[in-house]
């Protein structure tokens, strides 16, 4: 909402969010509406280690979307977290502002999942390949997504654009794998995604 990015449901988006303050700095924390302009929010993405399909191994354990450690940014401030929440705090006169976010994994392993087998078959063909993300997709099956979906856990440089997407065919142990690379808001030197759609065609 803060860089009035695209959204089928503009028009449904609120005027105001709840924001978590301290009206006085002995008082208890309490939620104040503030408008969505001004809001300090922050983006959170998962760190994820490489899909199974690529590498070759077994994940041992927990094989579901869920997510262990999470790369956080408060990204919605052009002058920096600190100056805007002291500004924000004056400017609503309260004594001390705690920027929240919550992340859900599955939802965001089946955004990767939709994202990596249209591009895929956009730039292959329908036909080109096996899927293999179609139980995430049409059955929200996340049970066994470290198989499938997966990134790197070191911080790549910035991106000059927005987004990063990219087709890396010939992937995983049988070099018959075809894998999609995401990266969303690569600008904000967030985190990189691979995807394993689906094994190639003979």
């Amino acid at each position: 909402m803060y860089y009035s990015m695209p959204s089928r449901r503009k028009k449904q988006r609120p005027e105001k969010l709840p924001l978590k303050v301290k009206l006085t700095p002995d008082a208890d924390f309490s939620f104040i509406e503030v408008a969505q302009e001004i809001y300090p929010f922050l983006i959170l993405f998962p760190n994820l280690a490489m899909p199974d399909e690529l590498t070759g191994n077994v994940t041992e354990g927990e094989r579901g979307a869920k997510v262990k450690t999470l790369w956080i940014r408060a990204a919605s401030f052009r002058d920096g977290i600190m100056p805007h929440l002291e500004k924000l705090a004056r400017h609503l006169g309260v004594a001390y502002i705690e920027p929240q976010a919550h992340f859900i994994a599955p939802p965001f392993f089946r955004l990767l999942a939709r994202i990596a087998h249209a591009f895929a078959v956009a730039e292959m063909g329908v036909g080109a390949f096996q899927p293999f993300l179609l139980p995430i997709i049409l059955r929200e099956e996340t049970t066994n997504s470290v198989q499938f979906i997966g990134g790197v856990q070191d911080t790549e440089p910035a991106g000059e654009g927005l987004h990063e997407l990219a087709l890396l065919p010939h992937q995983g142990p049988s070099k018959d794998v075809v894998a999609v690379r995401i990266r969303l808001l690569a600008l904000l030197e967030t985190p990189t995604y691979f995807i394993a759609v689906g094994q190639r065609a003979r």
